[in-house]
């Protein structure tokens, strides 16, 4: 009789679990169908025409002209008074919108004459000139892309919430406790294996150079003649127009090696570590991490030729190079996030290291390594790789502030930063729940 009623009550839960399920996932299907209404609002809704500032950097100093969206649509040929202008050097005029920290388009010093004439104390800008400024005042495109990444924000954010709740009742998942339960456990164990993670990068740092004769200068000389063989490569092209352009590629190529190498690890992380994950378990994200340590090391021991570089071609160092701090940040978690992600599909996928592989190469070359996005590419895709690519936007964002004391792209900063942090929690999650089976397969 007992064991009856056990029974009833666990059907009767059991059902009740399953109606909970069933309403959680309808409130997928309607929050998935308001995310595709919100992103068809966005791309349609009737923006009114922006206002454009514009800067122009000179040898001197800086000068900053706000016109207004009236004053656009009637612009003709317009000058702008700054005395001795004749006899200075114009590094950038730069155009912006309402985000006054984000680069809308830039008139290149090397081909200023296509825009403007100098006269004693004043630049005269030409009609094409006042065209570009009107195509930029009533286009949206950029506001668009970071509003829809917002969107994605608040979608993710929900989404998950969703799932740890769909989880949390489904009877067959009773281990899973939860975003706040994982998050704590991650915490955790970061503590609890943080002395090993650094030993192991260590080990791998000495095993690296074991047999070497050059030992550690490899990891100089590595990325210092791969920036020669662009500079000579691309200096042809883009020298001219980009100032100290050796520092210009040296400081992008530190950040996407480090980029590119985590990535690649993160594939083949757990089949690379099979004995250990085979006879002991060790969380797969300690894996990850102490990879990241032992490329983290490379690239501080990369900066000892990059100072020199900044000295060499005296490169004003401002306070505003401590914007590079949230830049190495977003790079850092974003790499997490899409290695935790790679490094679960890895398992699974034999193929799959070849085409990350194909997939990085084809990201090196978009995102700006050799090259200004705004100036080099066509509009509107300068726009979307600055926006959509966040290599590209923490590579340009490092070198406005290492090389041009700039604060750049706050806004894309905070949206990818809160979109690596999500992107990592589900790799963290995903691995958890799944890394059990991952012995069976390696």
């Amino acid at each position: 009789m007992i064991f009856l009623r056990i029974m009833k009550k666990r059907k009767g839960l059991k059902m009740k679990n399953k109606g909970q399920t069933g309403i959680l996932n309808a409130l997928k299907y309607l929050l998935l169908l308001g995310f595709v209404i919100g992103i068809i609002v966005i791309l349609l809704f009737p923006f009114s025409n922006q206002p454009i500032s514009m800067v122009i950097d000179t040898s001197a100093g800086t000068k900053e002209i706000t016109y207004s969206s009236e004053e656009i649509q009637n612009m003709h040929e317009f000058s702008i008074e700054i005395p001795n202008i004749e006899n200075e050097t114009i590094n950038e005029i730069r155009l912006y919108r309402k985000l006054n920290s984000v680069c809308v388009d830039k008139l290149q010093a090397g081909n200023l004459f296509l825009y403007a004439t100098l006269e004693k104390d004043k630049i005269i800008f030409n009609d094409e000139t006042c065209e570009i400024f009107r195509q930029n005042s009533k286009s949206f495109f950029m506001e668009r892309l970071i509003l829809s990444e917002v969107l994605l924000i608040v979608f993710l954010f929900i989404w998950i919430l969703l799932n740890a709740l769909s989880e949390k009742i489904d009877p067959d998942n009773r281990n899973n406790h939860g975003p706040i339960y994982e998050i704590k456990k991650f915490i955790s164990e970061i503590k609890n294996y943080g002395v090993y993670m650094v030993f192991a990068a260590n080990t791998d740092l000495k095993a690296e150079v074991a047999n070497s004769y050059l030992n550690r200068l490899w990891w100089l000389l590595e990325p210092f003649f791969n920036m020669l063989v662009y500079v000579i490569v691309f200096g042809r092209v883009m020298g001219n127009s980009i100032e100290n352009y050796a520092t210009y590629v040296f400081s992008a190529l530190l950040m996407w090696t480090f980029f590119n190498k985590t990535i690649n690890y993160s594939v083949k992380c757990v089949r690379n570590n099979r004995d250990i994950v085979t006879k002991v378990y060790v969380p797969k994200h300690v894996l990850l991490i102490s990879n990241m340590i032992l490329n983290f090391f490379k690239l501080l021991f990369s900066l000892i030729v990059l100072i020199p570089m900044l000295i060499i071609f005296k490169v004003h160092i401002g306070i505003g190079i401590l914007w590079i701090i949230p830049a190495y940040l977003l790079m850092i978690i974003l790499s997490f996030g899409a290695g935790m992600i790679f490094l679960h599909f890895g398992v699974y996928i034999d193929d799959l290291s070849y085409a990350v592989g194909i997939l990085l190469q084809m990201l090196m070359f978009l995102s700006g390594i050799f090259y200004d996005v705004i100036i080099s590419l066509p509009t509107p895709l300068n726009t979307m790789m600055l926006c959509v690519n966040p290599v590209a936007m923490f590579i340009d964002t490092m070198r406005n502030a290492l090389l041009n004391n700039l604060v750049t792209n706050v806004p894309l900063i905070v949206i990818w930063l809160i979109l690596s942090v999500l992107v990592s929690y589900i790799g963290i999650h995903i691995v958890y729940k799944n890394e059990n089976g991952y012995v069976k397969v390696v």
